[in-house]
């Protein structure tokens, strides 16, 4: 749980900070660029956010198997 709100804090300072710098140099090109960091942050923010539900849904999953097996 604290991975995903340490996440959610990183994702937010980020666009922070990037919102920031394209409001105050308001450059074309930069504007483009930091479209494109933010598109790759949020898609790895999603991707980690997504394969740790599946890994612990696995996980359990297996937890649950080996529980039944014994009894």
């Amino acid at each position: 749980m604290t991975d995903k709100i340490l996440a959610i804090i990183s994702m937010g300072m980020l666009i922070t900070f990037m919102g920031i710098v394209v409001w105050y140099i308001r450059e074309p090109d930069l504007t483009i660029i930091t479209v494109v960091v933010l598109g790759m942050g949020s898609y790895d923010f999603w991707r980690t956010i997504r394969t740790n539900e599946k890994k612990k849904a696995e996980e359990w999953t297996q937890e649950q198997q080996e529980n039944h097996h014994r009894i």
